[in-house]
């Protein structure tokens, strides 16, 4: 006797939702038809993701009130933001004071670029081999944007590759689609070092048999790009091996930032400012 239902295998309503999901796929890479749908969303779904991170700040909360008064704890969150924001600048004071030391004319001549700093807090993380991202509590209402530079108080960590009204998208140096300038600090030699996927190591392709660099160097943020500003530490080349019969040697770097370990982040805007001649000059 025939059965008088047949079971519904689900493949045309599978069919269906997947031809609409690779249509918004496309339209939303190469329009912009989806932008105000999407931030939408992302306004939508950040309280969720604030609810996901419920356990760990209700954890946070009562071991700060097992172990520290409230007037204690509120000294400790200002000191915290203070130390980050002179963790920050200090960064930079090796590097100045050599510019200084040659460069004293042209910086009086010229006008210099000076970072206005934006304290950020981590909403999410995402580390697997082929995707290096961290989700930040700043969005648009608070002026990032896409290609500003993030660090922590020891060097960089990424920029910022997508933006939404309250939270924003930041790509770490270490994604294996990164690349960023920089140059040795103790000659100057400029490269380009690249993520591999690993939190804890970089490759800097490129450099011939000739290269001056050794396990040891330094490597800052050359200011190329106009990403990244001027200076900031980046890595630490911790392997080098020439190899024969080929033109470049492999050279690998530890990353300096705690990649793995931040939870709060530093955004760099940039502004031009006219150097402390130039200022005197127009009040004169």
């Amino acid at each position: 006797m025939a059965t008088p239902f047949r079971k519904n295998s689900g493949w045309p309503q599978f069919g269906l939702v997947f031809v609409i999901s690779v249509t918004m796929m496309v339209v939303d890479s190469r329009t912009v038809w989806l932008n105000g749908a999407r931030n939408t969303m992302s306004v939508l779904l950040t309280p969720i993701q604030y609810l996901a991170s419920v356990p760990a700040a209700v954890g946070r909360y009562f071991t700060a009130s097992l172990t520290a008064e409230p007037d204690v704890q509120i000294a400790y969150d200002n000191l915290r933001n203070e130390y980050f924001k002179l963790k920050s600048e200090t960064l930079l004071l090796r590097t100045l004071e050599e510019e200084n030391q040659g460069l004293r004319e042209l910086l009086d001549a010229s006008q210099r670029v000076q970072e206005k700093i934006t304290l950020a807090e981590l909403v999410a993380v995402s580390l697997d081999r082929y995707n290096h991202r961290i989700s930040i509590d700043r969005g648009l209402r608070d002026r990032v944007y896409v290609g500003q530079a993030v660090i922590d108080d020891l060097g960089v960590v990424g920029q910022v590759t997508e933006v939404m009204p309250l939270s924003s998208m930041v790509v770490l140096i270490t994604d294996p689609g990164h690349a960023m300038p920089v140059q040795v600090a103790r000659n100057g030699l400029r490269t380009i070092v690249y993520g591999t996927g690993e939190l804890s190591r970089l490759r800097v392709p490129f450099l011939n048999q000739n290269s001056d660099v050794k396990v040891g160097d330094l490597l800052l943020s050359s200011g190329l790009g106009g990403r990244f500003p001027n200076g900031y530490p980046v890595a630490e080349i911790d392997d080098v091996q020439i190899i024969q019969d080929e033109k470049f040697i492999r050279v690998s770097a530890r990353p300096i930032a705690k990649l793995d370990r931040s939870k709060h982040v530093l955004l760099l805007s940039r502004e031009n400012v006219k150097t402390t001649l130039s200022k005197t000059t127009e009040t004169n």
